[in-house]
């Protein structure tokens, strides 16, 4: 799971601290909040260690919410609402499924984890997961 790794961390870190007042976010927002952080690209096409991984904890976060209506972290316990609108969630699944299918063929990412079996069932996992909400 990215949200296992020091940059996945870093990405709950960044939410605990945006969501630290609110009882419900916008993805659209925290997407936004991101890129404003420089942890994910205003284009989504670009290729980067650190965004992939954004991409990925951050559905991660999603889908946890998505499958039991809160988060199972302790310090978003106030945060009852995730919310999105169709296109966000959708701009979400994308950015994880580049990463699941290597396009471009570089991503440093997937090269790391590439032949790990159950890497890739994660990955497929938070793909379907998302696709579910569409």
């Amino acid at each position: 799971m990215a949200l296992e790794s020091d940059e996945g961390l870093d990405v709950l870190d960044a939410l605990i601290k945006y969501a630290a007042d609110s009882k419900s976010i916008k993805l659209k927002d925290l997407l936004s909040h991101y890129r404003e952080l420089g942890f994910l690209s205003e284009d989504p096409d670009e290729e980067d260690f650190l965004y992939d991984n954004t991409a990925i904890a951050l559905a991660e976060i999603v889908c946890d919410y998505i499958e039991n209506g809160k988060t199972k972290y302790e310090k978003l316990s106030g945060l009852m609402e995730i919310a999105w609108e169709t296109e966000d969630l959708l701009e979400l699944k994308q950015l994880v499924q580049q990463v699941l299918e290597n396009k471009g063929g570089e991503r440093e990412l997937y090269e790391l984890w590439d032949g790990d079996a159950d890497w890739i069932k994660h990955l497929e996992n938070v793909v379907h997961i998302l696709s579910k909400q569409l």
